[in-house]
């Protein structure tokens, strides 16, 4: 039975706090997640997958455990998601009709990734009545840097966009919790050299820069009481997503299946949500 259906019977309330606790260590794994208690309140079943970056990532929490794989292959997301997302489902015993919500990376990022990601999380969510939860993957890579620097002002999140350009975002941290300071954005690195500047004089203290291969530390922001550090390199990964997914379901910010769709920023093709006309 789905964690909703439950908590609906047995008159819980539906929002509450994060329901994954983070520990850090362990050889190979710096990342990982365990299930934390809800106090009272039943977790919901979530499967996140992301697929915008070269990483493919699938997470699930059911039944207060998760599952996790991680694969790192460029242009190898049509072949390995979908047996990595039946391989986490059969681990937990959980079948896709057991799930409260698909949660998703929707960009932006890879053309190819975002629509793979997109197509399947739709297709789950539309075939088993399941609401969707996208989040950017700008926001993804900031949230697992900003975890081991909670004191820290906040995070620059690069990523490559090719053509000369980048897509780019700050996050301001409290405490490990990251909050984007603008929507996503797209621009070559001398214009984005010149908003970081602006934007972090607004908010003096310890910036952490990730993606500073595509920012020449020149560039880097020379302001009074800002100090930007480079970030470690962090690949997306799915149980960031199913831990910021985990409290906004909970919050109500769950979609139906057919809003589920990609942030591209660059690209100009639509995307065609489930049920919309088909062009003449």
């Amino acid at each position: 039975m789905r964690a909703s259906v439950c908590m609906q019977r047995a008159g819980y309330p539906v929002a509450g706090g994060p329901c994954l606790r983070q520990h850090w260590g362990g050889a190979g794994n710096p990342l990982f997640y365990a299930p934390a208690p809800m106090h009272g309140v039943l977790m919901a079943s979530i499967l996140a997958l992301d697929t915008s970056t070269d990483a493919c990532s699938v997470a699930l929490i059911h039944a207060g455990g998760v599952q996790h794989r991680h694969h790192l292959e460029a242009r190898a997301h049509h072949r390995l998601l979908l047996p990595m997302i039946e391989d986490v489902l059969a681990q937990a015993g959980c079948a896709p009709a057991d799930l409260d919500a698909v949660a998703f990376g929707c960009g932006p990022g890879s053309f190819t990734g975002l629509r793979i990601a997109t197509a399947v999380t739709q297709a789950i969510a539309w075939a088993h009545d399941l609401r969707v939860i996208g989040v950017s993957t700008l926001e993804l890579l900031a949230a697992a840097a900003a975890k081991d620097a909670p004191s820290a002002q906040g995070v620059i999140t690069l990523l490559d966009a090719r053509m000369g350009e980048c897509y780019w975002n700050l996050f301001l941290n409290d405490g490990g919790a990251v909050s984007p300071m603008l929507d996503d954005g797209l621009a070559t690195p001398e214009v984005i050299a010149g908003e970081l500047a602006r934007r972090c004089a607004a908010h003096p203290g310890r910036w952490r820069l990730l993606g500073s291969q595509w920012l020449p530390e020149s560039d880097w922001p020379r302001v009074a009481g800002v100090d930007v550090e480079q970030a470690p390199d962090v690949a997306v990964d799915a149980r960031v997503l199913l831990e910021l997914a985990q409290s906004r379901l909970l919050a109500g910010e769950g979609l139906p299946a057919r809003e589920a769709i990609p942030r591209y920023l660059r690209d100009e093709r639509r995307w065609r949500r489930l049920g919309d006309p088909v062009p003449g």
